[in-house]
Formats: structure tokens, C-alpha cells, sequence
């Protein structure tokens, strides 16, 4: 039927424990690739979980003063029947880009995205909120849409942190500043935390999860 979210188990994800994982987007259409954009500003650890979602080293990813990605590069991978294109960004919200570039960055990453369903992962380092992601969200609203927040997953980056702290990430959000609460709440608290240097696939699993449930939502609202 319209805009439902199909899956032979009774916890629709995109791992490998459910093989009979399927999109229907709206009427007969089955999608079966998925578009996620790691956005946010540099330093975050974009590439880095770019790679921990494809489960290998293809983005350059290292401590720098200086951004290290400086171009839009796209990675795909075949998760079961579902195809994931895995779009890693530059930093497009740094106030000291130069229009010309940033407008360049955003045309591409447009580009890249537009043939298929999209879901925003906004990359945040957990221990760390700057001025300048106070008003991400609407900086992400005047490039991408109004809409964008129904179609965002918030990522925080450095998981290590909260265990070091003996946290859970239901404690991070319950504590944080109020700023960063804001947008959690407009992103309808889609939050997930990873750990780069693991290699665990639950947190991915937790992540395509979410990612299920934007393309279940924004279905029906399309």
C-alpha cells in the first residue's frame, strides 16, 4: 500500500539480519537505494563515520587544523537489497566560506542526491557544540528545504566520551544545552551516537533504523 515500510522482521533495519527488507515509497514504486548526506561543520567526524557506515576506510579521515574533505565524494554499498550511496560533504556552513564555493559544494551535493530518497545525517562531535551549529538548522533549512528537518537524523560523533563520563546518550540529551536541545526536538529527537574506532555494526544498525523511519515518514507526508 502508499507509503509503507515493508520488512519480513518484526524490527525493520537495513543489516544483514533482514535479508527481506523493502521500500515502498508511494503506489507501486520499490526503491531500493537510499541516499544519506553527512552534513555538518569540519572536525565532526563526517568521513569518519562515512567509512563506519560502508564498514571500510574509502573517505580521507584524520586529525587536521584544516579541513580535510574539500570536495563532495559519494562511496556506495549493497546492503541487502538496498543500495546505499553514502554522500560525504565539505564544511558548507562555515560563515568564512566564500559564497562562490559554498554555493559550488551545494550544487554538487544536490547533484549527487537528487534521483533518489534522501535522509540527512548532521554529523555533531558529542562533547563539543559550537556557535556556529546554533543555527544550523536553519542554515540547512535555506539549502535544502523547509523540509529538511523531517528528512534529518542528528549524529553525534565520539561516543567514547559518554562512556568515559558513564553516560548514556538518553542522559547527554536530557543534560545538553538548551540550543542543541532545540534542534533535537525539531528533528523529532532522531539522535544516534557512534564510536568510530569500533567496529561494531550495532551502531550502524541503530542508524539505518532511524534512517527507516524518515523514509516511512516523509512517505506518507509527500
Amino acid at each position: 500500500s502508499d507509503g509503507e515500510f515493508q520488512s519480513c522482521s518484526n524490527s525493520p533495519t537495513l543489516v544483514s539480519q533482514s535479508p527481506c527488507l523493502v521500500f515502498i515509497i508511494s503506489g507501486n514504486h520499490t526503491y531500493t537505494t537510499v541516499n544519506l548526506v553527512l552534513l555538518g561543520l569540519a572536525g565532526t567526524g563526517k568521513s569518519a563515520s562515512g567509512n563506519t557506515i560502508l564498514g571500510k576506510k574509502h573517505f580521507v579521515s584524520k586529525p587536521s587544523s584544516n579541513p580535510v574533505t574539500t570536495e563532495c565524494q559519494v562511496a556506495e554499498t549493497d546492503v541487502n537489497s538496498v543500495h546505499m550511496r553514502v554522500i560525504d560533504t565539505p564544511d558548507m556552513f562555515d560563515d568564512d566560506t566564500e559564497p562562490s564555493v559554498r554555493d559550488k559544494h551545494v550544487k554538487r551535493c544536490k547533484e549527487l542526491c537528487e534521483s533518489e530518497p534522501c535522509v540527512f545525517v548532521l554529523v555533531m562531535h558529542v562533547s563539543r557544540f559550537t556557535d556556529g551549529e546554533r543555527d544550523i538548522l536553519k542554515k540547512l533549512e535555506n539549502t535544502f528545504g523547509t523540509k529538511v528537518k523531517e528528512q534529518t537524523v542528528i549524529l553525534f560523533t565520539r561516543g567514547d566520551n559518554l562512556e568515559e563520563a558513564e553516560m548514556s546518550l538518553e542522559d547527554f540529551l536530557h543534560s545538553c544545552q538548551p540550543g542543541l536541545k532545540e534542534i533535537i526536538e525539531k528533528c523529532d529527537n532522531r539522535c544516534v551516537v557512534f564510536e568510530n574506532r569500533s567496529s561494531g555494526s550495532d551502531q550502524v544498525e541503530k542508524l539505518m533504523n532511524t534512517v527507516s523511519v524518515v523514509l516511512k515518514k516523509t512517505a506518507k507526508i509527500q
